[in-house]
């Protein structure tokens, strides 16, 4: 019986030759676009991110209800609150992009550059491919700076050789190398040369300058609502621990009514692309 209706399916196709055409070439289409869109939505929305235990990555965001801000960024202020005083994160980091010029030993050259504090390439499991990542000591303010390269430069401007404990003048400075990261090395959505500690000075750290972003992971268990109910108990503290700016009053600080924004690391990977990638695939559908 199955094989009787095929036939008839088929005798009956190609008695109207030019609708089984225009029906062979919608299908194709579709199924081509569908395949397509969904192969993009897998890899960018629904493939776990290139992380060791991504689940508990999350990007730590504020919101200001009082100035109209859902998406505040760090300040180095908070990122001393949640680091010593936080009791959901095993660690935090914070960063934000740069361009630097590079000088002497080649034509000279403006690059991007990662400003990262030092727990920050450890949280996202980074391991260099020679030398060492940033410590502690390297993110202190007063000690000499240092940079780590990724392989692409590394491998464009030295040709792969061993250039560890040598200087690359970077902004009129020698700046020692201490290491190399692997040519698999990628940070969110940022694409960078080479990589520099921020150093920021705690005893001079006023409440202000929300330019930075923020990167932690999770305790074990932890879930997001315990880590944004931890940032909500920190919050109030602040003006206690670090002074506000010249001319900013407690009161100004109450106004902004600071509210936390803790969410899963791949909404700030993502970004506003995945609405648009959800629609295309709705409208291939």
């Amino acid at each position: 019986m199955p094989w009787t209706a095929a036939r008839l399916a088929v005798r009956r196709l190609l008695q109207a030759p030019l609708f089984t055409t225009v029906t062979l070439i919608t299908l194709a289409v579709g199924i081509g676009a569908n395949t397509a869109i969904f192969s993009i939505v897998y890899g960018v929305l629904l493939k776990p991110l290139p992380f060791t235990d991504p689940d508990r990555l999350v990007g730590v965001w504020h919101k200001a209800p009082g100035t109209g801000f859902e998406d505040l960024n760090q300040s180095p202020a908070t990122y001393f609150t949640y680091r010593e005083h936080g009791r959901t994160f095993e660690d935090i980091g914070i960063h934000r992009g740069d361009s630097v010029s590079i000088t002497g030993g080649g034509e000279p050259e403006r690059l991007r550059a990662l400003m990262v504090t030092d727990g920050t390439l450890p949280l996202v499991g980074v391991k260099p491919l020679r030398g060492r990542l940033f410590t502690a000591a390297d993110d202190s303010p007063g000690v000499p700076q240092r940079v780590i390269l990724t392989y692409g430069y590394w491998q464009r401007r030295f040709g792969g050789r061993d250039v560890l404990g040598q200087p690359i003048t970077v902004d009129g400075k020698p700046l020692e190398i201490i290491g190399i990261l692997p040519e698999s090395f990628t940070f969110l959505d940022y694409t960078a040369s080479i990589v520099l500690p921020l150093q920021f000075d705690r005893s001079k750290t006023f409440i202000g300058n929300f330019s930075y972003r923020g990167v932690a992971r999770l305790k074990p268990a932890v879930t997001l609502a315990q880590a944004n109910a931890d940032v909500a108990r920190l919050l109030p503290v602040l003006p206690e621990k670090f002074p506000l700016p010249p001319g900013f009053t407690r009161k100004m600080f109450d106004e902004l009514k600071l509210r936390p924004n803790v969410r899963p690391l791949s909404v700030d990977v993502v970004g506003d692309i995945g609405q648009v990638l959800w629609t295309l695939l709705g409208t291939a559908g």
